[in-house]
């Protein structure tokens, strides 16, 4: 009976220990950058100009864009970089004339966000053959709720 219950400490301790790991993975605050071109986020095209991104208050792999001109919400996963990058940036692809928001990577987190394929980045691909990158400096916007 006691190693039953060491084993169930264990496996808790263990699981604590994941949770510890994901958490630091999370955009704790929110990213602020600014395009000079518009651009596919989600489903949603939208207008050049200065954006947030910000996790969703339910789901830290749901992320909201906001701007002047619009309010998305789209579906991340996790990636772990390959090293630890030294300055917030966000990422996209480049299909002929258009861009898609395809991720963002935090200064000092060795975890960034990959965007989830969906039918409006399907359409991006389907309008210009070549494939390019495109990488804009964000900036991690300080948590101002403590």
């Amino acid at each position: 009976m006691k190693a039953f219950f060491r084993s169930i400490g264990i496996a808790g301790g263990i699981l604590v220990l994941a949770g510890v790991q994901n958490a630091s993975a999370q955009i704790t605050n929110s990213v602020e950058f600014t395009t000079s071109f518009g651009f596919t986020v989600g489903n949603t095209t939208v207008p050049a100009g200065s954006y947030t991104v910000r996790p969703d208050d339910d789901d830290p792999n749901i992320l909201v864009l906001t701007g002047a001109h619009a309010d998305v919400l789209f579906q991340t996963e996790n990636k772990t970089q390959k090293s630890t990058p030294s300055k917030t940036e966000v990422i996209f692809n480049r299909y002929g004339d258009g861009y898609v928001l395809k991720g963002i990577q935090v200064e000092g987190s060795d975890t960034g966000y990959v965007t989830i394929p969906v039918e409006g980045e399907r359409h991006a691909t389907k309008r210009g053959a070549s494939k390019g990158e495109q990488r804009l400096a964000g900036k991690k916007k300080a948590d101002t709720s403590k």
